[in-house]
């Protein structure tokens, strides 16, 4: 998603205000998802917030450490962001110990070995590992982390919010101009002109490769196609623009791994990359298959789970259901949610409250909440 905000808003709790349980995942890969310009954690334990700590736990629900965190996010180059009582944010190991203090009154998750960090008063930096400041950027109102090697960035002209991209050096590699844009991916980054609002995409050396002409794009995936829109409707495109796929009978496509999730007549199912039916559009909603064998559909206001045969394969019961993520997935029974694995069995029972805007983010293949560092306007 563009321009994400940083402070987290979890489900069935306050803005930046913890209650009772949040459940996150640990660890860190890069990965290029179409449009969600992300970074993706690694997984193999939970985290676990209550009212006065977080427990690190197993998913066998052995606990890994508590530590008395206000906030916690997902763990990327193996250091989380944590928030502190004093509402600072710094960066934790898998052991819950601090390995750069709690200073900064916002900041990202790491990516490709940096994370953009502010303190009052100063400029966001981009900090290594080790809390050294690599670079500083002036003028910028956001900043998100890096990927293939550039971070978008947003500064103020004449009133006007233009985007434009800097390098590991801290040299403008694009300058802004645009009205938004979203990550590189495979060398090419989708840009929104800033006066029609039409997308097209540029590449490294800031040449426009794919002219303004869509209106909406999203990033190339490592097949070299990126699902666009045009007044015609949504089709599938290589890197010269040639349209691959017609997929202009639906009103709604959004890219999920090999297929496409696809609405129509306000019905979801999913198409292949061919544009051939998959699953008939026959939900009233759905959640994305990703890498996983299953995936959430919402049946007359329950979740179920089907196959990528279009099977029921955990029957329709859950008030909410997500994506699986390292063969887990998040499910709500009632009023309290829990994880059960690709067999339907739970290996986490429904006891917590709330789960966090980073796990939903990244089970919905969105990438990280943290991605992006928005500064205060002076």
């Amino acid at each position: 998603m563009q321009n994400l905000a940083f402070l987290p808003k979890f489900v069935g709790m306050k803005h930046n205000c913890l209650t009772i349980g949040l459940l996150t995942l640990a660890g860190t890969f890069i990965a290029c998802t179409p449009d969600s310009n992300t970074l993706q954690p690694q997984t193999g334990y939970l985290i676990v917030m209550g009212e006065d700590s977080c427990r690190n736990i197993s998913y066998s629900d052995e606990q890994r450490f508590a530590a008395p965190f206000r906030n916690m996010s997902l763990y990327y180059n193996g250091l989380a962001l944590v928030c502190d009582s004093d509402a600072l944010y710094g960066y934790v190991n898998d052991k819950g110990d601090f390995v750069i203090p709690a200073r900064y009154d916002r900041a990202t998750v790491f990516s490709e070995g940096l994370a953009w960090v502010h303190k009052r008063g100063d400029m966001p930096g981009a900090i290594d590992d080790g809390g050294r400041v690599k670079l500083s950027l002036r003028d910028a109102v956001a900043v998100r982390a890096f990927h293939e090697g550039h971070a978008a960035f947003a500064t103020v002209k004449r009133g006007i919010t233009l985007w434009g991209f800097i390098n590991k050096k801290g040299e403008e590699s694009i300058k802004p101009r645009f009205k938004a844009v979203k990550n590189y991916c495979q060398g090419l980054a989708a840009v929104q002109d800033i006066s029609t609002g039409l997308w097209g995409y540029i590449d490294l050396a800031d040449s426009l490769r794919l002219p303004c002409r869509y209106t909406e794009a999203n990033s190339f995936d490592d097949k070299g196609t990126a699902l666009v829109r045009d007044d015609k409707g949504y089709l599938v495109i290589d890197r010269n623009g040639i349209p691959l796929t017609m997929l202009s009978s639906y009103e709604i496509v959004i890219p999920d791994g090999e297929y496409y999730r696809v609405c129509y007549n306000r019905k979801w199912g999913w198409c292949d990359r061919n544009g051939a039916t998959v699953i008939k559009p026959c939900y009233d909603d759905c959640r994305s298959f990703g890498s996983a064998p299953l995936a959430p559909v919402l049946i007359r206001g329950k979740w179920a789970y089907v196959d990528r045969n279009g099977n029921i394969a955990v029957k329709r019961q859950f008030a909410d259901a997500y994506p699986f993520i390292d063969h887990h997935a998040a499910v709500k029974a009632g009023t309290v949610w829990g994880f059960i694995d690709e067999n339907g069995r739970y290996v986490v029972n429904p006891q917590y409250n709330a789960i966090p805007a980073d796990y939903l983010h990244q089970a919905l293949g969105e990438g990280s909440v943290f991605m992006t560092l928005d500064l205060p306007r002076r």
